[in-house]
């Protein structure tokens, strides 16, 4: 993984007001999360935050960008600097990302091969071909929005992925591609003929599983037939699939868990589909119950109003126990929802709605209050031995709390319920007094190793689209010394704002006024990109490009504080003209006035009154040139 991986994870992943928060005093005014600037002499709160957008922005002086730049402008740090110590703050692995590493030929071709097998499961569904597949989605009472947001698939029963590989003319490049695949266990090799495959998944309908960033990584297959071993089957794990590291449709919802600032755990994949299909799109599910420390980790990011929503049957009550713990180490009281009698969210949604399910999510406990609460026996025990073993059943459930007042507090009212008359004193000294004799380090589920893969080179064919360059970048490009004027600064928000702009006859004659080769790379930037993408992933597309340290912390300062507010926009073409014509006048007279600076400069180390006077002539020429600028007029628009 390289930098660009872990500026990219930073954004994602955390909220830029944690990031903020780590620096100055936050507080909510209305709807706004806001802050002093500290960028400027600020008497009060002028610095706006949206962990929506992922910006800040300050309406008084004018400092705007996402947490990296923050970092970079409040320390004074160079970008990889402001990485290291937003991860030192925030508990990421730095040192993981640091390395440059040389694309991965084999993770290359298995990031094709995965993502084109989604694409022909997807195509085979959609074929209409396949009654299994249309059952499916009847009886699941999905609609094809959703079926297309989840990418569902269908395989036959016959060697689609086997044959379309096979099917690659180069035998370098198709045995490459075999065999990555048969490390992927999506095809294996027949038994009664060694120079024969077959597909693993037939009959089945299909699963993408993505990882975080959106790249399909496995599958998740569902039996059509009862003869069928498995009814659900996923991938083998593999040098791309881990089960312990994905959180399902952690992509999709992640930026409604930011904007409800909450997010639901499911148990599987039909779960977390049927809440998103309902409207709850801060589900994620976890892979069965393989609930370990890095998917937690990756939840609570974005959030800390955790709800566990998982199967009621006895592997969904040990999952909730083992999640529950692990958030409690983190500071975080998980609240908790019961389905019974029904099996799972899926099931609980079918039979009673969507507004059931939003009234539990409203009365969900605390996951430690609904534990506590088994605890107690219908009838409450006389012994006092008795009570004490329960009491201290209960110290073990809230013992990941520590000594926080949400366990101490929770111990005493839990022993005044089974009996206890003793002072809270004394409950909480008893309590102190396990966690003592108990404490030990916590023990989480250690993501397994990668495996490791041969550097052989490999010569790409082009039978299978590319896939996202991911080359890292080289981070001696970065030049924090690159500013920009005034000017530059006011052209590139116009083009920011209205990239129509770029389509206008005039446009090359501003660019040519503009002395920043910086700038107008950008702007060559933005008029591929404009012309490669739908105008409803502009914005989150030019922040992705922004968000590098190849650039100047004055352009992505300009670029993000044009985002802050931003709405998709146009204009008509008299709007448009009036526009860049105050733009060149106002470049071409910048341009003049750095001149005129320039001559007046060399004016104090002159040596002959030639000389003088030669300059004394060009500044005479500069003011003519200013003055026509002043006196011009726009063209009428016929």
């Amino acid at each position: 993984m390289s930098l660009k991986d872990l500026a990219q994870r930073i954004k994602e992943e955390i909220p830029i007001s944690s990031i903020i928060a780590d620096y100055e005093s936050i507080k909510r005014s209305g709807s706004a999360q806001v802050c002093v600037c500290p960028f400027h002499n600020d008497t009060k709160p002028s610095m706006n935050i949206n962990d929506s957008k992922k910006l800040f922005k300050c309406f008084a002086c004018g400092a705007a960008g996402d947490g990296i730049s923050f970092v970079m402008k409040k320390r004074n740090l160079d970008f990889v600097d402001a990485l290291k110590e937003i991860c030192s703050k925030h508990g990421l692995n730095f040192d993981s990302y640091s390395v440059e590493k040389k694309i991965n030929p084999k993770i290359e071709m298995a990031k094709k091969i995965l993502t084109r097998s989604a694409l022909i499961y997807r195509k085979t569904a959609q074929s209409g071909n396949f009654q299994a597949y249309k059952d499916f989605i009847k009886n699941r009472k999905l609609n094809e929005e959703t079926a297309t947001t989840f990418s569902l698939g269908y395989a036959p029963n016959k060697n689609t992925i086997t044959d379309y590989l096979s099917s690659i003319t180069d035998p370098k490049d198709r045995e490459f591609a075999l065999q990555t695949a048969l490390e992927l266990v999506l095809i294996r090799k027949d038994q009664h003929n060694p120079d024969a495959y077959y597909d693993t998944f037939r009959d089945r309908i299909m699963f993408p599983i993505w990882d975080q960033s959106g790249q399909v990584v496995g599958f998740t297959s569902r039996a059509t037939r009862d003869d069928q071993k498995a009814k659900y089957m996923n991938s083998m794990e593999s040098f791309m699939f881990h089960k312990g590291l994905i959180l399902y449709g952690f992509h999709l919802a992640k930026n409604a868990i930011r904007e409800k600032d909450a997010i639901i755990l499911v148990e599987g994949n039909m779960d977390q589909i049927s809440l998103f299909h309902n409207g709850f799109t801060n589900t994620v599910a976890v892979m069965g119950t393989a609930i370990t420390e890095k998917v937690l980790e990756r939840a609570i990011s974005l959030t800390k109003n955790v709800y566990l929503a998982l199967d009621s049957d006895a592997a969904g009550h040990a999952a909730m126990l083992k999640a529950n713990k692990m958030l409690a180490e983190r500071g975080v009281v998980a609240k908790y929802i019961e389905f019974s009698p029904q099996k799972d969210p899926d099931d609980f949604i079918k039979a009673q709605g969507s507004l059931a399910l939003q009234e539990k999510i409203e009365n969900a406990v605390p996951a430690m209050d609904a534990l506590l609460e088994k605890l107690i026996p219908e009838v409450i025990p006389t012994l006092v031995d008795r009570k004490l073993e329960i009491l201290e059943k209960a110290s073990e459930i809230l013992s990941p709390l520590k000594n926080d007042l949400a366990a101490t507090e929770r111990v005493v009212r839990f022993a005044k319920r089974i009996g206890f008359s003793a002072e809270p004193a004394l409950i909480t000294k008893r309590y102190e007094d396990y966690l003592s004799k108990n404490t030990e380090k916590p023990k989480f589920a250690q993501a397994k190793k990668e495996v490791e893969v041969d550097e052989n080179s490999y010569s790409d064919s082009d039978f299978i689209p590319e896939s996202v360059d991911e080359t890292p970048f080289d981070i001696s490009e970065y030049s924090p010394e690159i500013y920009l004027t005034k000017m530059e600064k006011m052209f590139l928000q116009e083009v920011v704002q209205l990239p129509s702009l770029l389509n206008m006859d005039k446009m090359n004659e501003i660019l040519d006024l503009v002395g920043n080769d910086e700038v107008k790379k950008y702007i060559g930037k933005i008029r591929k990109i404009t012309m490669e993408i739908d105008d409803s992933e502009y914005e989150s597309v030019l922040l992705n490009l922004t968000n590098s340290p190849e650039y100047s912390i004055d352009l992505r300062e300009v670029v993000t504080s044009a985002f802050y507010n931003y709405k998709p926009k146009d204009a008509d073409t008299k709007t448009k003209q009036r526009i860049l014509f105050d733009l060149k006048i106002k470049l071409h007279t910048e341009q003049l006035k750095n001149k005129k600076d320039e001559i007046k400069k060399l004016q104090q180390s002159v040596e002959s009154d030639i000389e003088m006077t030669n300059l004394l002539n060009q500044l005479l020429d500069v003011d003519k040139e200013l003055q026509k600028l002043k006196n011009a007029k726009p063209e009428k628009v016929k």
